[in-house]
């Protein structure tokens, strides 16, 4: 129902990619749970977490800024 992966670690951050809730389960606060226990596990990693997230995705946006997360920075994709 739930996933997510800590893509990478360093001495400084871990980040978390992937994130995702089977469909016909959003909304029931299924994420909440799961995610804190994620960011629990990646700070035993490592001393922050970082993860990106889409600017219009503000389910998971609300979901991270209750988990004491906040936005450090925008990153922009430039294609060709």
């Amino acid at each position: 129902m739930f996933k997510a992966d800590i893509a990478a670690v360093s001495r400084h951050t871990a980040q978390v990619q992937g994130v995702w809730v089977r469909p016909d389960r959003r909304g029931l606060g299924i994420a909440t749970g799961a995610m804190a226990a994620v960011v629990d596990y990646a700070l035993r990693l490592a001393p922050s977490v970082s993860l990106y997230v889409n600017d219009f995705n503000r389910p998971a946006r609300r979901l991270y800024e209750r988990l004491g997360m906040r936005q450090v920075g925008t990153l922009s994709t430039v294609l060709f």
